[in-house]
């Protein structure tokens, strides 16, 4: 599917809106599709003067990567292991015009060291698979969000060594994870040091939490304000046009 939607000015990054990714075009399938975690990555990762190499873990179709690229002027690789969404992410990156700025390697993270050399990358991003419980019959929906322990640990692993010394890495991810997930990133010395809940609206408890900190960063932790939207299910409404696709499991 092909996501279009309206523009937003770049420059306002101070209140979370989806409309950070509405000037992106991306190829989908019904069983995935951008998320409000994907426009909440997108714009936590805003990042300094000095990075300029961003590497996606779990790139999927490519939505943050083109939004990191366009609005941030960065180079983006993403990483993604599934080969259905990897040829689409290919697509999407034609449309956005950004053959020379994204690219993307079909990979599984365990084997991250055999593609690219470490400490490569200035910034790590990721929306980290989340759902725990029953599993989808779907394979692309499986894959893409059930988590596991093993799963957040080969994620942070794979991001501490591709991180520069003193390199930014942004996750997002849900409050029901978050204990795990910072203490996997403790023990690989990517140090937490800003965080921001995302909430349906304002009297409901968080549905995700970003992250950033630094690789061997400082302990001091800052709490941003509160973000906030009313969530329709996982998917963000815009305009859509069907690209059918064989995959394994029911769509």
């Amino acid at each position: 599917m092909i996501w279009v939607s309206f523009a937003m000015d770049k420059s306002d990054f101070r209140k979370f809106s989806t409309q950070i990714i509405s000037v992106i075009k991306t190829v989908d399938v019904q069983s995935h599709k951008p998320t409000h975690a994907s426009a909440f990555l997108v714009w936590y990762s805003k990042p300094t003067s000095d990075v300029t190499s961003v590497v996606e873990l779990g790139s999927g179709t490519g939505v943050v990567a083109f939004s990191l690229a366009k609005l941030y002027n960065v180079d983006v690789v993403g990483v993604e292991v599934q080969e259905e969404l990897y040829r689409l992410s290919l697509e999407g990156r034609s449309l956005n015009n950004l053959d020379e700025r994204v690219h993307f390697v079909n990979a599984d993270i365990q084997n991250i060291r055999d593609f690219f050399k470490s400490e490569s990358f200035d910034m790590v991003v990721c929306n980290l698979p989340f759902h725990v419980g029953k599993e989808s019959t779907d394979k692309i929906r499986r894959i893409s969000r059930n988590s596991s322990p093993a799963l957040i640990n080969s994620f942070v692993k794979a991001a501490a060594y591709l991180l520069r010394n003193r390199g930014t890495f942004v996750f997002v991810t849900a409050p029901k994870i978050l204990v795990p997930l910072m203490d996997a990133l403790s023990k690989e010395k990517l140090i937490v040091q800003r965080m921001c809940f995302f909430h349906g609206t304002i009297d409901k408890n968080a549905k995700l939490v970003a992250l950033k900190g630094k690789k061997n960063g400082g302990y001091e932790v800052t709490v941003d304000p509160p973000q906030w939207g009313e969530v329709h299910g996982r998917e963000i409404c815009v305009r859509t046009f069907e690209k059918s696709m064989d995959v394994e499991g029911t769509v």
